[in-house]
């Protein structure tokens, strides 16, 4: 699936919103977190991810992560953006105007 289709998904389909980026990046890291004890190829630079994601998700870049798993498992972590540049579904969730 295209990042960009993503907003068609339902709604309960998301694990979280922000309407700031240092949040959603807070929250990449709090999810990569998890897994991490998992990772079949654990040599990823985290700091990396998370100062390409700081640079991304402003400029309106959808960040996605893919990693394998011991028992081969792949678990896919991601921030789309919303309204998506990428596509041209309505975001699931409407947000009150500023």
């Amino acid at each position: 699936m295209r990042t960009g289709d993503w907003p068609a998904e339902p709604e309960s389909r998301i694990a979280a919103t922000f309407k700031e980026v240092w949040l959603a990046v807070v929250w990449l890291a709090g999810a990569y977190a998890k897994i991490r004890a998992e990772l079949l190829l654990p040599g990823v630079l985290l700091e990396e991810r998370l100062e390409a994601a700081l640079d991304l998700l402003p400029r309106g870049v959808d960040v996605r992560w893919g990693e394998w798993l011991h028992g081969g498992r792949f678990v896919t972590i991601g921030v789309i953006c919303c309204p998506n540049r990428h596509g041209t579904h309505p975001c699931p969730i409407r947000c009150p105007a500023r």
